[in-house]
């Protein structure tokens, strides 16, 4: 997962908020350069190996087929769904709530969206591909 952090008079970040893991969090480590206030990120972005069904329905690329492989997507502007073949689209079906549902733990920080796609492979690099 990636965040990037908005621009703002601040340039210090808190950390993030411990998620609803079932232990305590006094027992989460989370190492200071993944610590992130998450009202000032700009987005969230995880890849999603599987198949993702949203509202009954499978989700599939419409322009090279696809039916797995994902990098979801939470903005301002709402929840996107891409593909490895750069293909991104509007998924006004999922909400906010099956995204946390979805999300893992973070893995990394991207200073942008385009370094972000990079890191995960989303850049169209490996496009037509299916990783494991």
């Amino acid at each position: 997962m990636f965040w990037r952090s908005r621009k703002s008079g601040s340039s210090e970040q808190q950390p993030a908020a411990p998620a609803e893991t079932g232990s305590s969090p006094e027992s989460v480590d989370i190492p200071a350069e993944l610590r992130v206030d998450r009202t000032t990120v700009s987005f969230l972005a995880f890849p999603h190996p599987g198949h993702l069904v949203i509202a009954g329905s499978t989700a599939v690329c419409h322009q090279c087929g696809a039916g797995r492989d994902w990098m979801v997507i939470r903005a301002a502007e709402g929840i996107f769904i891409r593909c490895r073949c750069t293909h991104t689209w509007p998924e006004p079906r999922m909400t906010s709530q099956q995204f946390d549902d979805l999300m893992g733990p973070v893995t990394g920080v991207a200073e942008d969206f385009d370094q972000a796609q990079r890191a995960m492979g989303y850049d169209g690099t490996f496009s037509g591909v299916y990783l494991t």
